[in-house]
């Protein structure tokens, strides 16, 4: 399988505890880090404002972290703006390609798409339609084969 690899290219901190992501694919998301001190002890720093803004992307771009090492892969960057804006359906379509470890072309394949529309639902470009996420359930229940009548 070919892992689905989201890079973050930039990031740029706005006011409070939110910042902008440049991913390398051209997306741009905000996404507000607030929730994390209270949820993660690990994330306490980030409340004070000049220990957040010294965040850097590591690891070749898979990565945000901060200067004690508290960090974050670009995917889970992504999934939190996905969360924040209300975008469940896009959240939907890139846990199943996840957790099925579908490549792009194989997702696409598996519910009778192209691989441009796959990659627009997984990115968020396009809404993913309650017909395709019925599909991916039927896919993961049985295969969309198998619910199919035999055409011979």
């Amino acid at each position: 399988m070919k892992q689905n690899i989201n890079r973050i290219e930039s990031i740029k901190p706005l006011r409070g505890m939110t910042m902008e992501v440049r991913y390398t694919g051209g997306h741009v998301v905000r996404v507000d880090f607030s929730e994390l001190p209270k949820r993660f002890a690990v994330f306490a720093d980030l409340v004070k404002p000049a220990f957040f803004k010294r965040a850097q992307v590591a690891d070749w771009g898979q990565t945000l972290e901060w200067p004690h090492g508290e960090g974050l892969d670009a995917d889970r960057i992504m999934d939190m703006a996905l969360e924040q804006a209300g975008r469940t359906d896009t959240l939907a379509f890139r846990r199943w390609q996840d957790r099925n470890g579908l490549s792009l072309t194989e997702a696409a394949n598996a519910i009778g798409m192209t691989r441009r529309t796959a990659s627009q639902y997984r990115t968020g470009v396009r809404p993913v339609p309650r017909t395709v996420l019925l599909a991916m359930r039927g896919w993961e229940v049985g295969g969309i084969d198998s619910a199919l009548p035999d055409s011979r």
